[in-house]
């Protein structure tokens, strides 16, 4: 009986020493995250409406996806050199070339519309010149998508 008694103690204590112990991490863990700096989020940059697209998609379906597309850009320079109307047409033609090669499948699912917009990104900015060896295109937002 003495044996069972001394181990339901010991037990006893052990559980609290390591539930203790794990407080006293935690909060110094907290602590230390929550005194550092506060998150340096970056303001949005300029907006340029490109306007809407309506595009058939690729494939053996008869697919077709409607969607109005706007570029976050990097400053007021880059949105003086991508609003311009010869280099505006050419990053509406570089859209529609892009959603012509979409199927249906890659675009019916919010991870497929990211990856489209990624896409437009990537092409844009090897496009378009670069200001200060940094891209103009920050990100690709749709304000309108319906997929049909």
């Amino acid at each position: 009986m003495r044996r069972i008694i001394i181990f339901i103690v010991v037990g006893l204590l052990m559980f609290g020493l390591g539930f203790g112990g794990g407080l006293l991490l935690g909060r110094s863990m907290a602590s230390a995250d929550s005194g550092g700096e506060a998150k340096q989020v970056r303001a949005p940059g300029p907006i340029l409406s490109v306007g809407e697209f309506t595009s058939n998609l690729a494939g053996a379906g008869k697919h077709v996806t409607s969607f109005t597309v706007a570029l976050e850009l990097l400053n007021d320079k880059a949105m003086e050199i991508v609003g311009s109307e010869g280099w505006l047409l050419r990053v509406k033609n570089e859209i529609l070339l892009i959603v012509k090669d979409k199927l249906y499948d890659d675009l019916n699912s919010a991870e497929g519309a990211l990856q489209f917009a990624g896409d437009i990104k990537r092409t844009l900015n090897a496009l378009l010149p670069e200001l200060k060896g940094e891209p103009p295109v920050v990100s690709v937002l749709f304000e309108t998508f319906v997929l049909q």
